[in-house]
């Protein structure tokens, strides 16, 4: 990969990151789960934020139109979602856990601004990462699972 520059694309902000809220159901459904109400709402919310949400941040959209939804449902609702691979916790080393809706057919990482917080999803060619992950595998003699990848800079308005 030396000299060879990595292309990549911002997933533009209407862009859904997770499928759409029918899809995440019917697999839930599939495997056998009831469809709450809040978990309903939870998935929509999620698909709605566009970018990852806190907790809190989640609470206060789920609030809007659940009045007596409880702090613990919410954070029960959010292990399940992600024990079941529905969404995906993410960590910008802030002390503050966002979650996103996981796709299989999408993977995308972020770009992260350390000054307002905003974060952006971009695609990085997976053949690129793959060759890179390939690399490892031969210098490393480790086998990539899975990653995760975070780019922490000044974005474009705060700059």
């Amino acid at each position: 990969m030396k000299g060879k520059s990595l292309s990549s694309k911002i997933i533009p902000e209407g862009a859904s990151q997770g499928g759409s809220a029918e899809e995440l159901v019917a697999k839930l459904r599939a495997q056998g789960f009831r469809i709450t109400k809040i978990r309903q709402s939870m998935i929509e919310a999620l698909i709605a934020a566009r970018q990852p949400i806190s907790a809190p941040e989640l609470l206060d959209v789920i609030a809007q139109t659940h009045s007596s939804v409880n702090k613990t449902t919410i954070y029960r609702e959010l292990d399940f979602l992600a024990d079941n691979k529905i969404l995906f916790e993410i960590d910008i080393l802030d002390g503050v856990k966002r979650y996103e809706l996981l796709h299989p057919d999408h993977h995308h990482h972020h770009l992260v601004c350390t000054s307002c917080r905003k974060i952006h999803c971009v695609e990085v060619p997976h053949n690129d990462l793959h060759a890179l992950e390939s690399k490892i595998r031969e210098s490393h003699n480790f086998t990539v699972q899975s990653h995760v990848l975070e780019f922490f800079g000044i974005c474009g308005q705060c700059n």
